[in-house]
């Protein structure tokens, strides 16, 4: 996978990157499915009923995989669990980076979610992630707080973004 994960939070996870691999190897299809899954499951913090979360997966490509962009949210609902940190999640290979990939998926992305419903979608990157923040900015994104999210480390600082779907 030449350094790179298809969860970032997880990309110098060695046993995650050999799970996925030996996942992958051992059923292709099953795999793929898993991947590109439109409903998942998700269990609200509160432990109230499970919703279900859709997941809208696109991969990035320009004649070779560049990496993924993900639209989530609760079926029904333009709302999201406490612990997804977003509605979009994105994430390209370290060998493509820099080349406006993520940018122009992001804009691709907008018509998707305004047609699921969606005025404003959020966004949420860690402070110190400078790429991410100039991809979203480019993309209309306004940062709104800063602060922690639920997903992640109580350490770890991010930047909440609202980003109009119609620009």
């Amino acid at each position: 996978m030449r350094g790179w994960s298809p969860d970032p939070r997880r990309q110098h996870d060695k046993s995650f990157i050999e799970t996925e691999l030996t996942t992958l190897r051992k059923d292709r299809s099953a795999f793929l499915t898993r991947t590109i899954s439109n409903e998942i499951v998700a269990t609200a913090v509160s432990n109230r009923e499970p919703q279900c979360l859709i997941a809208r997966p696109f991969w990035i490509w320009d004649g070779g995989f560049c990496g993924y962009i993900t639209l989530r949210y609760l079926a029904g609902t333009t709302q999201l669990p406490l612990h997804v940190p977003g509605h979009v999640g994105y994430s390209i290979v370290p060998w493509k980076q820099g080349r406006g990939y993520a940018t122009q998926a992001l804009l691709l992305l907008l018509p998707v979610a305004r047609k699921a419903g969606f005025a404003n979608i959020s966004i949420v990157c860690n402070e110190d992630n400078f790429a991410s923040k100039r991809v979203i900015e480019k993309a209309g994104g306004v940062l709104c707080r800063t602060g922690t999210h639920a997903s992640d480390s109580p350490i770890v600082s991010k930047l909440f973004f609202d980003l109009p779907t119609h620009l």
